[in-house]
């Protein structure tokens, strides 16, 4: 073999290695560039669901406590102290829809604070439901002696009328004080949602 053909095949290699290396650079970036659109794609599509998450937990407190003070609510507030709460207030249905639908979602809200009002918000509001049940099956039972007094005139029957309407009227001391912590915090999560900009931001999609 002369020298000739020898240095053609060392530059026949050297070209075959140069050139597998710059395809090879150039691929490697490219699935870098990829890479990196796909997790940008992931973060604004993660924003958007978020950013929809919001502006639906807004529309649900809203609404559900505009509906909540134009009922029972404003009557609670409407009790003088040391009186017995006389309503019922039927809570048989799932009221959260969106929040406990989404829940897998709440820990992807950034704001720590915002996260926090809303569970607090929800945990409240459970509370305050489960006190209405409470508060219902006080008034019933203490209708039951009630008539059943009246049609017996059995003192005993007096006696168990009497405890449950001391039950109901300390009651109504601990049913005002869990709305007015849910009003409270309701109020102070809306302003924080709207600070981010759930109303502003459907105004534009609009």
């Amino acid at each position: 073999m002369n020298d000739n053909n020898c240095i053609s095949i060392i530059a026949a290699i050297l070209g075959s290695i140069l050139g597998g290396g710059i395809t090879g650079y150039f691929t490697l970036r490219g699935v870098k560039q990829a890479h990196q659109n796909d997790l940008e794609k992931q973060k604004k599509d993660r924003e958007t669901l978020v950013r929809s998450l919001l502006q639906s937990l807004h529309d649900e407190i809203e609404t559900l406590w505009e509906t909540y003070m134009k009922g029972i609510g404003v009557k609670l507030e409407a009790l003088s102290d040391n009186q017995p709460f006389l309503f019922y207030y039927p809570v048989t249905q799932e009221y959260f829809t969106v929040y406990t639908g989404n829940s897998f979602l709440i820990g992807q809200i950034d704001n720590n604070d915002l996260r926090k009002a809303i569970i607090t918000t929800y945990t409240y509001a459970r509370g305050l439901i489960d006190s209405y049940r409470f508060n219902n099956d006080l008034l019933q039972k203490y209708e039951y002696w009630f008539f059943l007094f009246q049609e017996t005139k059995n003192p005993q029957h007096a006696t168990n009328r009497d405890a449950y309407m001391d039950s109901l009227i300390k009651y109504a001391k601990d049913l005002k004080e869990s709305h007015s912590e849910l009003k409270e915090d309701a109020n102070n999560v809306l302003r924080m949602l709207r600070k981010q900009g759930v109303l502003s931001e459907r105004r534009q999609v609009t």
